[in-house]
């Protein structure tokens, strides 16, 4: 008796680990990263969810003016990939147009923080801050730098993350 019970469980052992080694197989596929994938709570055609918002500099910025584009980024400046954006997008011609206004939103940092990082980097693009992530969470789960384009009748276009390489290719204004 002992003997069967003994022989059942190791079949039963054999059987799991079976199951379990190909379910493995077919949810990863070898070599192929996973990128994460965050819930979005915002999508092209709604209106942008923010209405104002005070810049680091004490300027507050009516969003819902309509006339001109916007760029809104969703940033933190300990992040790598919205530090080479953030770079990246500095010098680019978007900061040229006079109808695209542009503001990048830190997540979950202090004034003194994100003052203190952009003196040191030469960034001239309007900041603001996001302390307790109450601006972020209207728009993704997770997942930063964010680029969210907004068209001149206030309509949010597109939102990208906008990690890894050609970043300001993910600024998307159709």
């Amino acid at each position: 008796m002992v003997k069967t019970n003994n022989n059942m469980i190791k079949r039963i052992l054999f059987s799991a680990l079976i199951a379990v080694s190909l379910s493995a197989c077919q949810a990863t596929p070898t070599g192929q990263p996973q990128a994460p994938v965050f819930d979005e709570y915002i999508n092209g055609g709604d209106i942008l969810p923010i209405d104002k918002i005070t810049t680091i500099d004490g300027e507050v910025l009516d969003l819902h003016q309509l006339g001109k584009r916007k760029l809104v980024v969703l940033f933190a400046t300990w992040c790598t990939d919205s530090n080479s954006l953030m770079l990246a997008l500095n010098e680019s011609s978007v900061l040229k147009d006079n109808n695209i206004d542009v503001v990048a939103i830190s997540r979950e940092e202090d004034v003194e923080t994100i003052s203190a990082w952009r003196d040191k980097r030469g960034i001239t693009i309007k900041l603001a801050t996001d302390v307790d992530r109450s601006i972020y969470k209207r728009f993704a789960s997770g997942g930063i730098p964010r680029v969210i384009t907004v068209g001149e009748n206030n309509k949010i276009i597109k939102m990208n993350l906008a990690e890894g390489q050609q970043q300001l290719e993910k600024i998307v204004w159709q």
